[in-house]
Order: structure tokens, then C-alpha cells, then sequence
């Protein structure tokens, strides 16, 4: 009913009819809207069954959408498919040339992930353990201090 309004949304729609209208107004303001929705509802309804009328089939205010109007009450069944079978073939054809496409950059995305971890010392995600040589891996001197003494013996 209320669309796509959550539970925060509408504590704060509450909150802004509260400040607007008052707590004592807020009751009639409601009526009042309850009875719009009903007349508009009413009016549609009614131009609806005009419509259908004067053309002489049955329209639903779904159909007064012009894309679904053309579809459901002007193409036959045929026309449907000689206008959408074109498009079908032309994306089935457009996937199967983009599959090798979309592998190729899969698998360069998952080397460049691999060799991010390698890099930072991590096992890659895809590959087997590395096999245990006995010797114990080179400790990381990454720290910063280490970092600036380099630099400044640079530096001099």
C-alpha cells in the first residue's frame, strides 16, 4: 500500500502530519484523503469502462498504458513474434559472442586477485598450498620507521 516506504518513512510521515496538521486535525485529514483516493479511484474506473465501451473491448486501467494498450488490443499473437523475434535472435547473438569476452575477463580478474594476495603474503584464493620446503618464510620489514630510516639514509 504504501509503496516502497519503510518503517522509518513512515514514523517520519507521521511525525510530519503531526507537525502540520496537529494532533487534532490529523483524523479529518485522513477522512479526507481516504475520500480523494476513493473518488479517484471512482474516476478511473469510470473512464475506464468508457473506453471500453466506445472501442468495445474490455480495458483494465492497467492497459491505458500506451505500450500496453498497442500489445494487448492492436498486434495479433503473430505480429508480437515477428516484431520481438528479431531482438530475441540479436541478444541471443550478442551473449554468445561476449561469453569468451566475459570468461577472459573473469579469469584476468581472478590472476589480478591472486596476485594481489601473493603480494601481500596471503595464499591465492584458486591455487593449491605451496609445498613445505622446511625453510621458514623471509620476515616482512614493512614497518614505517624502518620506511623514513631508508629514506633519510637516502637522503644523506
Amino acid at each position: 500500500m504504501f509503496g516502497n516506504i519503510g518503517g522509518t518513512g513512515f514514523l517520519v510521515l507521521i511525525l510530519l502530519a503531526i507537525f502540520l496538521w496537529g494532533p487534532d486535525k490529523i483524523p479529518h485529514a485522513l477522512a479526507n484523503l481516504r475520500k480523494f483516493i476513493a473518488k479517484a479511484r471512482q474516476m478511473a474506473s469510470n473512464a475506464a469502462a468508457d473506453l471500453s465501451r466506445e472501442i468495445g473491448t474490455d480495458i483494465k486501467p492497467e492497459d491505458l498504458n500506451p505500450k500496453t494498450f498497442v500489445r494487448k488490443h492492436v498486434l495479433s499473437e503473430e505480429d508480437q513474434e515477428m516484431l520481438t523475434n528479431p531482438l530475441k535472435t540479436t541478444m541471443k547473438d550478442l551473449e554468445d559472442g561476449t561469453k569468451p569476452l566475459k570468461e577472459d575477463l573473469d579469469s584476468a580478474a581472478s590472476g589480478l586477485d591472486d596476485a594481489r594476495r601473493s603480494v601481500n603474503g596471503q595464499r591465492p584464493r584458486h591455487s593449491a598450498p605451496k609445498a613445505v620446503t622446511g625453510e621458514a618464510p623471509a620476515p616482512k620489514s614493512d614497518s614505517g620507521d624502518e620506511r623514513a630510516a631508508s629514506r633519510f639514509d637516502d637522503a644523506t
